[in-house]
Formats: C-alpha cells, sequence, structure tokens
C-alpha cells in the first residue's frame, strides 16, 4: 500500500522536531559533561586538602616528638646520675622510677615521630648483607628478660641461615616489636618460637608464633591501624598506645616485603614476615 504523499508542512514539521530533539539531547550531554568536570574538579579539590591535612598532622606529630624527646634525654640522664650518686633508700628508689618511667615514654615518642618520618618518605634504609639468624639472636635478646619474669620460653627453631640484604636495625627492631608482643599479651609459662626458612619461591619469610590470647576475629583488620587498641583502655591490663605493629609492617614494607597476621583466640598469634626474592643475597642463591 502506497504512503499517502506528505506536505511541504509535514517534511517542515519533522525536520524540526528532529532537530529540537537533537539540540535538546546536546544540551543534555553538555550539562552532564559540565557536571562531571565540576565533580572532577571538587574530587581533586578534596584530594589535594587531604593529602594536606595528612603532611599537616605528619608534621605536627614529628615536631611535637622532636621537642619532647629533649627534655625526656635530660630527666633519663639525672636519674641516671641520682643512682650512680650513691642514693640510699627512697631517693634510689625514684631515681630508678624516673629512669624507668622516663625510658618508657621516651621509647613511644620514638616511634611516634619514626613512624611520622616514615609516612613522610623521610627514612633510608641502611643496608648491609647479614643472615636472618644473626637479626633474630639479636632480637630474641633484648626481650629475654621480660619473657623470663613470665616463665615464657622464646625458642629459635633455627633456618635463619640465609644471608639478605636489608637494613639489620630496622628489622630488628621489628623483631622486638612483635617479640614483646607475643611476651606481653601471652599467659604465664607459656612459649613463644621464632623461625626463618626460604620459601620454593626465593622468597625470605620469618615466622614468630606465640601461644598466647589471641586476637578476635572482627578484631584483627585493625590491629595495624596506628593507635589502635584490641583491649578497652578500661580493661586492658598491658600499657603501650598502639603504635608497635602498625610501625613494624611499615617498617617491613619499606624493604619490599609484608606483615601478616593469623590468629585464633585462645590459641595463639602468627605473625609472617615475608622479603621479596630480591632481598636475597647472590651468595645465598648460589
Amino acid at each position: 500500500m502506497r504512503r499517502p504523499p506528505t506536505s511541504l508542512l509535514d517534511d517542515y514539521c519533522l525536520q524540526l522536531g528532529s532537530l529540537l530533539d537533537r539540540r535538546h539531547t546536546e544540551r543534555a550531554l553538555t550539562g552532564a559533561r559540565q557536571k562531571a568536570e565540576q565533580a572532577a574538579v571538587l574530587a581533586e579539590e578534596a584530594m589535594v586538602q587531604a593529602q594536606a591535612a595528612d603532611r599537616a598532622k605528619t608534621n605536627f606529630l614529628a615536631n611535637v616528638t622532636h621537642e619532647l624527646r629533649t627534655p625526656l634525654n635530660a630527666i633519663i640522664g639525672f636519674s641516671e646520675i641520682i643512682q650512680a650518686g650513691g642514693a640510699t633508700g627512697d631517693h634510689a628508689a625514684y631515681g630508678k622510677y624516673i629512669h624507668e618511667a622516663g625510658s618508657r615514654l621516651l621509647a613511644m615518642v620514638n616511634d611516634v615521630l619514626t613512624l611520622a618520618r616514615i609516612e613522610a618518605g623521610k627514612v633510608e634504609l641502611d643496608e648491609q648483607t647479614v643472615t636472618l639468624s644473626e637479626v633474630i639472636g639479636a632480637s630474641i635478646r633484648p626481650v629475654a628478660n621480660e619473657a623470663a619474669s613470665k616463665s615464657i620460653s622464646i625458642v629459635d627453631d633455627g633456618g635463619g641461615d640465609v644471608l639478605v640484604r636489608l637494613d639489620p636495625n630496622r628489622m630488628k627492631q621489628v623483631l622486638v616489636n612483635l617479640l614483646s608482643n607475643a611476651v606481653k599479651f601471652n599467659r604465664q609459662g607459656g612459649s613463644i618460637r621464632v623461625s626463618a626458612a626460604l620459601e620454593a619461591a626465593g622468597t625470605p619469610v620469618i615466622h614468630v608464633r606465640d601461644t598466647g590470647n589471641g586476637i578476635p576475629p572482627d578484631h584483627l583488620g585493625r590491629v595495624f591501624e596506628p593507635f589502635s587498641q584490641v583491649e578497652d583502655h578500661l580493661t586492658r591490663e598491658n600499657e603501650g598506645i598502639g603504635l608497635g605493629l602498625p610501625l613494624a609492617r611499615a617498617m617491613v614494607r619499606l624493604h619490599g616485603g609484608d606483615l601478616t597476621l593469623t590468629s585464633q583466640v585462645g590459641i595463639g598469634t602468627l605473625a609472617e614476615i615475608t622479603l621479596p626474592a630480591s632481598r636475597l643475597s647472590s651468595t645465598s642463591a648460589g
């Protein structure tokens, strides 16, 4: 069936309608594009502000901790003079208490300062070629007395004769933090086992396993958040400001590796330090 002929007016109306629809679509697309561009500008401004706030926080922490270290060093120094000066009775006890409290506070301040410097990208590694067993041995000694006071055994399971290139002082601090936590949250008469190995892919790994309280699954995700505490501040029995694990992970990541935890409540916790295969010394690899 043939279409009826259309008039010039009909053709004009059709063309006009198409033109109006196209212009409406173009306006809608232009409006959407402008809104997207505005949203991108706002998002970029928000990111810049967040980065500035983060830098300000890091600088504030660095400045405050730096200012605290000077008087703390003086307090610790004078307390040592009191103890060395032959003080007796209460004076000797006061000197010892001041020294212990000052040293503990200085350690916390140093942790805050180190974490702030890592976040600001101002920490460089002093790399040396060492065996993992050397680093593990140097890390066990500082916590041995604390462990003995709770009748906790620290066992080096060996496997650390692997030569790696890393900053031994930084890695020692990582292990001391992990071992201190393992002692702090362990039961009387418990145990801690430290081992090192070279995985099949050539990846150096260090394990720290304890028989402590364990970490609840819903808390395991936030133990690496700075200043976070698994236990409530009113009920927890152990001191600390929640920087040990975040600082340990940050230092491992400076080496290109990672620190992970697996834990079971009432059974214990396993901390695993994984270093990249590139950290393996060519001597070991050969």
